[in-house]
């Protein structure tokens, strides 16, 4: 029950911000729900899919998709999912913690400058 509630907060996130809510996932997974940094990214990665069509479906029928873009950022983005997971499943658990906080530190900290402006 405590996964379905995760994936619903993190599904009107995910619509409301356009964030993909991969975040959200694995920092709730490995918190709450008590698994691994790996099996969390894993398993964000694979909730992740059908929530995006469900964004992508009514951001369409509200004609703000722009296809164009997206099928660049389809190509980079897949090219650089395979090689990140790479990474990721070389790195241990403890360094890939620190790298995934890292790097959500630095992307808060410039979201919040960036709001300030």
């Amino acid at each position: 029950m405590l996964s379905i509630i995760t994936g619903m907060i993190t599904g009107i996130l995910s619509g409301l911000l356009g964030i993909g809510g991969g975040a959200i996932l694995v920092a709730i997974a490995i918190s709450i729900l008590n698994v691994s940094q790996h099996i969390a990214q894993g398993a964000a990665l694979a909730a992740i899919v059908p929530t995006a069509i469900v964004g992508v479906i009514k951001h369409h029928q509200n004609g703000l998709v722009n296809y164009k873009v997206g099928i660049y950022l389809i190509i980079g983005g897949c090219f650089g999912s395979f090689f990140g997971a790479h990474g990721a499943n070389m790195l241990d658990e403890a360094m890939l913690r620190q790298v995934f906080s890292m790097f959500f530190g630095i992307i808060g900290i410039q979201l919040l400058v960036s709001s300030l402006k």
